[in-house]
């Protein structure tokens, strides 16, 4: 998702940085077919310079990549506290903004509630909890809101692969749960067969395909950036 919504943001005019922070499953990379030689994980152990890890992954767009790679340690794991790794990652996004001019940095977390989740949660504007129907993602949802209201972060919901054929029963539950929490629901994303055969590993935006899925992705995207 957060791959189609920098593309989206990038071909409208925006200038986007899409960072990967999750370090134990790292795939934005693949949707940009981009090969690197350094990534975010070198520049926080001091291997290489910011400017090493920052890849344009569209010579039309302003659309900027900071990968990652496989790592068994947690961002954290790199620093003495929390407040180390928190200025690092930080330094990143100045520098992006600063000599990019970069409007929006948006980072792809870790699923589930971990160390580098809690750590980009708690240095972001806004924290954007994706969740399904499965009642082990529910919980797993209430327990991030519970966390970024903690860290005095803005937090919203979005709900993914929602049965077209179920949708009208589903939305109303889903709303009744958002109001539970007293969250914003900033979309819902039903199940698309287009999307399904991308196998996430090419971006569905990119093409400008006619798709329920790009329609609703373009509505939440509005509704993120205003």
């Amino acid at each position: 998702m957060v791959g189609n919504i920098g593309q989206h943001l990038a071909k409208g005019g925006h200038k986007v940085c899409l960072i990967d922070s999750d370090v134990n499953g790292p795939g934005l990379h693949s949707l940009f077919n981009l090969k690197f030689k350094n990534s975010i994980i070198e520049f926080l152990k001091g291997q290489c310079n910011i400017e090493d890890i920052i890849y344009k992954v569209d010579d039309d767009l302003k659309l900027y990549l900071i990968p990652s790679r496989v790592c068994e340690e947690d961002i954290s794991a790199f620093f003495k506290t929390p407040s180390e790794a928190k200025k690092k990652m930080l330094e990143i996004v100045d520098f992006v903004e600063r000599e990019y001019e970069v409007e929006y940095v948006i980072f792809d977390s870790s699923p589930g509630i971990n160390k580098s989740s809690l750590l980009v949660m708690n240095m972001s504007d806004k924290a954007t909890v994706v969740c399904t129907i499965d009642r082990q993602d529910i919980r797993g949802a209430y327990v991030l809101v519970s966390m970024a209201r903690k860290l005095e972060t803005n937090v919203h919901l979005v709900f993914n692969k929602i049965p077209m054929d179920r949708s009208n029963e589903i939305d109303g539950a889903i709303e009744e749960f958002c109001e539970s929490l007293s969250v914003e629901l900033l979309g819902i994303l039903t199940y698309d067969e287009v999307v399904a055969k991308t196998w996430s590993r090419k971006l569905v935006m990119s093409d400008n395909q006619e798709c329920e899925y790009c329609d609703q992705v373009t509505e939440l995207v509005e509704k993120l950036i205003n």
